[in-house]
């Protein structure tokens, strides 16, 4: 028959097994809370989009109300801000077809994670058994206080590796935000020195950091929704979806003049707000992280501290 260190060395490797399993039970739940999110709004987006790129197709064809617009002279600007929204509903239409894509491959990671799994709960079930009958072999009230101080500083470390992988994901969505908020930063500088005649270099530059915001947010919305499912079991509210905005992204090339230019500054401040507040929820998820840490790290101590006075007594 094992020993009571061999036990608790099966135990232990069990318990953190068994953890896992529930961890990944509660993260496949939020991912198809999520899938279904993502999928009403790529449904949503997808409607959105045919609107728009009707509305074009109506001016550019023969319709009343491009008739109406070409007598007054005002046809080719209703057409240029048409085909601007149609840009960007496509944008938001194929963002939201890229989360539904990477939330289904994560979705059959976790499943087949799942399954390696299934049939921890009951070896743990069968060691356990074993410790209890060597408990009652040796007898004594010690030996109760110790399982039940086992069994508390199991749910704790489990809780504490929960925390601790909810952190490391917070981090990484936070360093995901600070690429995006950097590169919108920049773009907003290079458009004040485009408005004031920075000149074509100047613009493309705008432009690039635009784009690098935006390639910057399809990792952020992952880093975010792994955060989420992190989270899923310490009790702390998920992140929100992100979207980056509407960005005049062409109407520098399409438009002469200062108005163009205002457009894309006031997209790059609403998107740097945008993102901003969901960067302040990170930092404050993360910080009750912290504290949650700190609590269970100091309960574990308490607890090794007063087993380990019963082994000294044995």
């Amino acid at each position: 028959m094992p020993t009571m260190e061999e036990l608790n060395a099966q135990l232990r490797a069990l318990e953190e097994q068994e953890a896992r399993r529930c961890k990944v039970e509660s993260m496949l739940r939020d991912l198809q809370a999520q899938h279904r999110e993502r999928e009403a709004l790529e449904q949503e987006t997808a409607a959105f989009l045919e609107k728009e790129q009707a509305d074009v197709d109506a001016l550019e064809g023969f319709s009343l109300k491009g008739l109406l617009l070409n007598l007054s002279g005002k046809k080719e600007d209703r057409l240029e801000q048409e085909r601007r929204e149609v840009v960007a509903a496509r944008l938001r239409h194929d963002q939201a077809v890229r989360d539904l894509d990477w939330l289904n491959r994560e979705h059959l990671r976790l499943t087949g994670e799942r399954e390696t799994l299934r049939d921890i709960p009951a070896q743990l079930e069968r060691v356990r058994a074993e410790k209890r009958a060597l408990l009652i072999a040796q007898g004594g009230e010690t030996g109760r206080r110790l399982e039940e101080l086992e069994e508390q500083l199991a749910a704790l470390r489990a809780r504490l590796r929960e925390t601790e992988e909810a952190l490391r994901a917070g981090r990484e969505a936070r360093i995901a935000l600070e690429q995006v908020l950097g590169e919108l930063k920049s773009a907003r500088d290079m458009g004040v020195w485009d408005m004031v005649g920075g000149g074509l270099f100047v613009t493309m530059a705008k432009h690039d950091h635009i784009n690098a915001a935006r390639d910057g947010i399809n990792h952020a919305q992952r880093s975010l929704s792994r955060f989420r499912s992190e989270l899923a079991d310490v009790a702390l509210p998920g992140c929100p979806q992100v979207e980056i905005g509407e960005f005049a992204t062409f109407a520098d090339y399409f438009f002469d003049g200062l108005f163009a230019d205002w457009v894309v500054q006031s997209g790059i401040r609403d998107a740097q707000d945008n993102v901003d507040q969901v960067y302040r929820r990170v930092l404050e998820a993360m910080a009750r992280l912290e504290e949650i840490r700190r609590t269970t790290g100091a309960q574990i101590g308490a607890l090794e501290q007063e087993r380990d006075g019963f082994a000294a007594r044995s």
